[in-house]
């Protein structure tokens, strides 16, 4: 089971790595983030941005509404790191929130391991 484990790992790591590389302007370097294209349009990318607005709410007892990621960018390290910018609404006012999700899709595992405000 581990190997099987090791082995989606790796093969999940091969196809973000291949992704990230067809799309990008720019060499992607493993370890690194890469800018991750067209987010407004990456169902994966708005439903971890939906994904860490919740978590917060969960843990914060917050009522902030999601509306969108409008950037983000990803780092493969035993997983997949995506660090996104984020709007929100909080009383009907529209705000920004940095995030960052952690995901092992091979797992189905999630975690939310930073969320605050943009200071704009």
């Amino acid at each position: 089971m581990e190997l099987q484990s090791q082995f989606l790992c790796r093969l999940f790591c091969v196809f973000v790595f291949i992704i990230l590389s067809a799309n990008a302007a720019a060499p992607v370097t493993a370890g690194g983030w890469n800018e991750i294209p067209d987010v407004i349009n990456n169902t994966h990318v708005q439903d971890l941005g939906m994904f860490a607005v919740l978590a917060y709410n969960n843990s914060t007892a917050s009522s902030l509404f999601f509306y969108a990621v409008f950037q983000a960018q990803a780092q493969i390290a035993e997983g997949l790191n995506v660090r996104m910018v984020i709007q929100a609404l909080e009383s009907e006012l529209p705000k920004m929130y940095k995030a960052y999700v952690w995901e092992k899709p091979w797992e189905n595992f999630k975690n939310l391991t930073f969320f605050e405000p943009v200071l704009v």
